[in-house]
């Protein structure tokens, strides 16, 4: 799905305020298709870093054991850099139920070698034994979740199995206000797992966790809250080099005084707590806790509690931020609720940059998803409610609004068509593709930096930027044509962006507002209009910074079509360095688009602007030569640009002085009839005669 926005603003960076570039949900199970057919294009996307895969789930029960799992109903998902996102955690499920016991072979869900994978609003269930209690005496391993990766995040995700529901082999997970049932080792394995206001629920009396660490710091359970239906359950057993703490955590049921149990096949690490509560908010007597652990003849002495100051270290930016600065939860930030206003036959609301979209909900089922702020009413029946929520950067949906009941209007509605022309865009209060009879409305011309509008044509003819139309009385149709403000220079951020490609401002020595930043993907570009008077030869004149040490490489495009598969931009000093690279184009008379775009999933220099400079033909031996004759090659047309047009002739001749021919007051003089070489002209404006060599 192409992903296009217009650089109109500065972008925000900060910790709550960012904007993104707005994008539907690329795949919405049971409408688009079955889950089957989700992972499918989701794979067929090949997503990355800069474009996610989205997928939602509105609510309902999703039975993919049958539809994509093996024999034993373990499904595994294979793909990088996608979120799953439901309508609401109880009521949009997941499930499987799984026949044979295994910890490897069980997996509702198994994501295999995968990162920065985003999990919000779903229950994952494994139904195998789940509920069943006397079976929960017997082993029986089976997972709804088994993750093998980097970079997880699960937002207001539940989990219910049994034994190891949640089976973790990631470097770096992180929980955000979800829930996990099980029985015994039901959170097992490794990495580093920080699970932040989450709630664990026991159902039976055995070791709620096996960590199994091979990283810096294991399990973390911060401000959790534990319950379930038996006391006397231990927080964890040690499998191998096992780390795992609990830090400020209510128990609302009580485990074993002694907090840990006994070893599986190598003593304990780290097995502490600091701040734990009971359900009535005072403080637990940790005087019991188990201090020593034996195995195999080793032995460790422990210390149960931790002191304030170690406490404070076990943060989500020391345990998951990583080489790489990884933050996660920013990116759980959710988008308020938007404040929802009818506007004629639209339900309208405020844009909001850190949207990725939103979710339009009828009576409480999933409607549609929009990437505007605003909702057309004509296929609703009097007394729908509609309920929107906002889409973070990742996809998860925020507060819902509060519920609107259309109403609809017996008026006539008439239809809205603009069509803007390359330059820029049309406004238009109030917004709609259809109004009610009588409806005023306002239109307003937005040109892109360094453009403006010429005219309007349509219903509307005139120059001025904004226009009304008093009364709506028919269907109608507005087009706006812009024109550059310099037919020879452009800046490159005045551009449509694609694929990751970025406005910014942070390096020094741009013209304009800024440059555009690609991103290392294939077809990384920004589309630019230009505006030519006429066909003719030109040369382009890029300005780009490469800081890095090595070349990097666009390809050139005219009007959708390649005329340079690859140009090359050598290293600059820094990224505030500018350089220059020229190009030869023959441009079309009009409106044209030159497009940069990256190669083969390698990132680019970043570009500030270009200039245009036809090709033209000197006239020498002149105390007062014309400012400006041009030369079209393609067509071998020679065009005069004078405002004495009206008494200029031109002459040509051989360089052994025959006369060619003779033409008087044109603006443009074909020489097709000759051959390539070089021609003398003399070009005579009623005052002054000129002289000069003409090389065709």
């Amino acid at each position: 799905m192409k992903r296009l926005f217009l650089v109109l603003f500065l972008v925000l960076f900060s910790a709550n305020a960012f904007a993104i570039t707005k994008a539907k949900f690329d795949f919405v199970v049971g409408v688009d298709g079955n889950f089957k057919q989700a992972m499918d294009a989701a794979k067929n996307a090949n997503p990355t870093l800069q474009k996610r895969f989205y997928i939602f789930f509105p609510n309902g029960e999703y039975n993919i054991g049958v539809l994509t799992g093996d024999t034993n109903q373990k499904t595994t998902f294979t793909t990088s850099n996608v979120s799953f996102i439901g309508q609401n955690t109880d009521s949009t499920v997941i499930y499987n139920k799984s026949t044979d016991e295994g910890i490897s072979i069980t997996a509702t869900l198994y994501f295999s070698k995968t990162d920065n994978i985003y999990l919000q609003d779903l229950t994952i269930y494994n139904k195998a034994n789940y509920g069943n209690t006397s079976s929960y005496s017997e082993t029986g391993r089976h997972v709804a979740v088994q993750e093998q990766g980097n970079k997880f995040i699960y937002k207001n995700v539940k989990l219910l199995s049994t034994q190891d529901t949640y089976y973790t082999k990631s470097s770096r997970t992180y929980w955000e206000t979800g829930e996990i049932h099980g029985t015994t080792d039901y959170i097992c394995g490794g990495g580093d797992v920080f699970f932040n206001q989450c709630r664990l629920y026991n159902l039976k009396k055995s070791a709620m966790t096996a960590p199994s660490t091979t990283s810096d710091w294991g399990y973390v359970f911060h401000s959790c809250t534990i319950d379930g239906n038996v006391t006397g359950y231990t927080l964890g057993r040690s499998w191998n080099n096992a780390k795992a703490v609990f830090i400020n955590t209510t128990m609302n049921i009580l485990p074993d005084e002694k907090g840990w149990g006994e070893p599986m096949n190598s003593v304990p690490q780290v097995f502490a707590e600091y701040g734990s509560k009971n359900s009535s908010g005072g403080s637990i007597d940790l005087s019991q806790r188990r201090k020593t652990y034996s195995l195999d003849g080793v032995t460790v002495n422990l210390n149960p509690v931790l002191t304030a100051s170690q406490a404070a270290q076990y943060t989500v930016e020391n345990v998951l931020s990583g080489t790489d600065q990884w933050k996660p939860n920013l990116l759980t930030k959710q988008v308020s609720a938007p404040k929802l206003t009818f506007e004629g036959n639209r339900i309208t609301w405020q844009d909001n940059d850190s949207a990725l979209c939103w979710v339009v909900l009828k009576n409480g089922k999933y409607y549609t998803n929009v990437t505007t702020p605003s909702i057309e009413t004509t296929s609703f029946t009097s007394g729908d409610k509609i309920i929107v929520r906002a889409a973070n950067s990742m996809g998860g949906l925020g507060a819902a609004s509060l519920a609107v009941t259309v109403e609809q209007d017996s008026r006539p509605y008439y239809k809205i068509n603009l069509s803007p022309s390359l330059g820029g865009s049309i406004s238009q209060n109030p917004e709609g593709t259809s109004l009610p009879e009588g409806t005023s409305v306002t239109f307003t011309a937005a040109p892109l930096l360094g453009w403006q509008l010429d005219h309007w044509a349509g219903v509307h003819s005139g120059t001025e930027n904004s226009w009304t139309h008093n009364s709506l009385t028919q269907n109608i149709s507005l087009e706006a044509f812009f024109m550059p403000i310099d037919k020879n220079k452009y800046e490159a951020e005045s551009g449509i962006y694609e694929k990751g490609a970025v406005f910014e401002n942070k390096n020094t020595g741009y013209s304009g507002d800024g440059y555009v930043n690609f991103s290392a993907e294939n077809g990384s570009s920004v589309d630019i209009p230009i505006y030519s008077d006429k066909s003719t030869d030109a040369e382009i004149h890029l300005v780009y910074a490469n800081g890095s040490t090595a070349t990097r490489t666009l390809s050139i495009l005219l009007n959708n079509s390649i005329v340079l598969a690859t140009l090359d931009f050598e290293p600059t000093a820094d990224w505030s360095t500018w350089g220059n690279k020229t190009i030869s184009l023959s441009l079309p008379q009009g409106l044209s688009t030159i497009s940069l775009q990256t190669v083969n999933e390698n990132d680019g220099p970043n570009i500030d602007a270009f200039t245009i400079e036809p090709k033209t033909i000197a006239v020498a031996n002149s105390k007062n030569k014309p400012s400006f004759y041009s030369y079209d090659s393609k067509s071998k047309v020679f065009f005069i640009n004078s405002d004495n047009i009206q008494s200029i002739s031109v002459e040509l001749f051989s360089l052994d002085g025959k006369r060619l021919f003779s033409q008087q007051n044109k603006k443009s003089i074909s020489l097709q009839s000759l051959n390539q070489g070089v021609y003398i002209m003399k070009i005579l404006d009623g005052q002054n005669s000129f002289y000069g060599l003409v090389s065709l």
